[in-house]
């Protein structure tokens, strides 16, 4: 099973959220990591899709990027939202579409690194969202994981 898989079937059964959004890891690579949603079930009182829905899908789109850059690296741990902003910047009419590119490899070597020596660590996830090729909104999320009883 693929990673965009196993994704997509996790957050189907532990997100609900993700569920109702109907939402979807649409695409998944050493470059580009993307989750979209349909505007139908997403849609405001203007017929837009709604901000809530938009900032849900970023958040799970840096935790989807979290959760492969671990994996990638042989590791598992909790991972949690520390802190986000989010710019509005127009309208979305279609598809909610969210992609990040993943940090350079110096900053993936250091989250890592940072891991193995105190057992949590925090790193900075960049998405956006377009609308028309446009940045509708831009999200930067702060990530921190850590070692639990699960994970250790």
């Amino acid at each position: 099973m693929s990673h965009q898989q196993e994704l997509n079937d996790y957050l189907t059964r532990h997100v609900p959220l993700f569920r109702a959004m109907q939402a979807r890891v649409e695409h998944s690579n050493a470059n580009r990591l993307a989750l979209t949603a349909p505007l139908e079930p997403n849609l405001n009182d203007k017929g837009t899709a709604f901000g809530g829905s938009m900032a849900a899908i970023a958040a799970l789109t840096g935790w989807a990027l979290t959760t492969l850059t671990l994996r990638d690296y042989g590791e598992t741990a909790e991972i949690v939202i520390i802190d986000s902003t989010l710019k509005f910047l127009r309208p979305v009419r279609e598809t909610i579409v969210a992609e990040c590119v993943p940090p350079d490899a110096a900053a993936v070597e250091t989250f890592i690194d940072r891991y193995r020596q105190r057992g949590k660590a925090r790193w900075t996830v960049e998405v956006v969202v377009r609308a028309d090729g446009e940045p509708a909104m831009t999200f930067k999320g702060h990530y921190g994981i850590f070692k639990s009883e699960q994970t250790a």
